[in-house]
């Protein structure tokens, strides 16, 4: 290589992270400008069989709720619950680990085909999660009377 490829390689290669990173930030904005996203972390299952905790924004609409990876470039959502597959939503109140900190809800969705997903969420969200849950047209979630 001549003395002049090196300095124009890594222009090159810092042009490729600028690029990528205004890619993620535009991303980030997309998602959470649309009515009905909020902040939310959840369980997620590795390759190898470990779970760990993801951070990221769920968006929920009329039949679904739609999770999407924080820092990610991809547009279409990581996770899809349909209202029609929840069977279950257990809620439970975790205390805030940080003195000043809100406290935040874990939210376990029970799904058919015996899915389990988990989510924690802050005390608003999780109210507004909930309100949408109950607002579901008849005969739209399982178990529904009329």
């Amino acid at each position: 290589m001549t003395d002049l490829s090196i300095p124009i390689l890594v222009l090159g290669i810092g042009m490729l992270f600028v690029v990528a990173a205004v890619m993620v930030v535009l991303r980030q904005l997309v998602v959470a400008r649309r009515r009905g996203a909020f902040e939310c972390t959840m369980q997620r299952r590795g390759l190898v069989g470990g779970a760990s905790w993801q951070h990221g924004l769920m968006r929920f609409s009329n039949d679904r709720l739609r999770w999407f990876k924080a820092f990610s470039v991809s547009l279409r959502p990581e996770v899809v619950i349909r209202r029609a597959d929840i069977l279950d939503v257990s809620r439970r109140r975790l205390p805030a680990q940080i003195e000043g900190a809100e406290d935040s809800y874990l939210l376990e969705f029970s799904l058919r085909g015996e899915r389990e997903i988990s989510a924690i969420v802050d005390l608003v969200s999780g109210a507004a999660l909930n309100s949408w849950l109950e607002a579901a047209p008849t005969g739209m979630v399982l178990g529904d009377a009329d």
